[in-house]
Parts: structure tokens; sequence; C-alpha cells
């Protein structure tokens, strides 16, 4: 399973771009479609969104650093994409339900370990 990392966001007046740091190629970007679905990676703290293709699932993950300023972001725009080629950014699917979902789910729980779950109250909090 191939996975992407998140390594900066920018915004327009409604959406928030996720850009990688290493783009695709134009014809494995285009392969891609959302999965609509996110996970949570206690171990590297960070915040993963699956996409998939007609073969496997890629993880794009989000790195704890980025989440403040990603959380701030979603409450005034609506719409994530995610830069995959310089002339390409697919729309992510059910983002903004999954994050809230995860931060609801991993506040006060144990099982998600200390350090995600003190990450993701620092987020909230603010």
């Amino acid at each position: 399973m191939k996975h992407l990392e998140i390594s900066n966001l920018s915004t327009n007046e409604d959406s928030i771009i996720l850009h990688i740091s290493e783009s695709l190629l134009k014809n494995e970007a285009l392969s891609l479609q959302a999965a609509g679905r996110m996970l949570a990676d206690s171990e590297q703290l960070a915040l993963i969104y699956l996409l998939e293709d007609e073969e496997s699932y890629r993880h794009v993950s989000i790195p704890e650093h980025l989440w403040a300023e990603l959380h701030s972001h979603l409450k005034e725009k609506e719409n994530v994409y995610i830069q995959l080629h310089q002339d390409y950014v697919l729309e992510c699917t059910s983002f903004k339900d999954e994050i809230n979902y995860l931060f609801e789910n991993i506040q006060d729980n144990s099982n998600y370990g200390d350090k995600m779950v003190e990450a993701v109250e620092r987020i909230i909090s603010q």
C-alpha cells in the first residue's frame, strides 16, 4: 500500500487544498478516487484519509502539526481537495464529517493512546 504525506495546505474562497510532499504522475493521479473514509494512526500521530484505485487503497497521511490549521479552516470552508498533480486536484468526499467523527471518538478514549488523545483535545479546545 502506497502512502502519501501531506506537507502543507492552502485555501481559496470556499475550499482547503491539501498538498502532498511528492506529486504523482498524472495518469496515477487520475486513477485515484476518494474512498470517503478516514482513520487514525496513533503511532505516527496522523489522520489518514483513504484514496482508492481499482486494486488497492492509498493512505494520505495528515501529520499532527497540520491539524490546528486544518481544524481552523474547516470551521469556515466546506470542501477539501488533495492536489495529486500540478494539473489535478481530487475532492475528498465526506472529509469534514469523517474528521469531526474521528475527533469526537478520540476525545477521552484511551484506546487511541495518550499522545493521540492529548493532541486531539488540544485542537478541539482552540
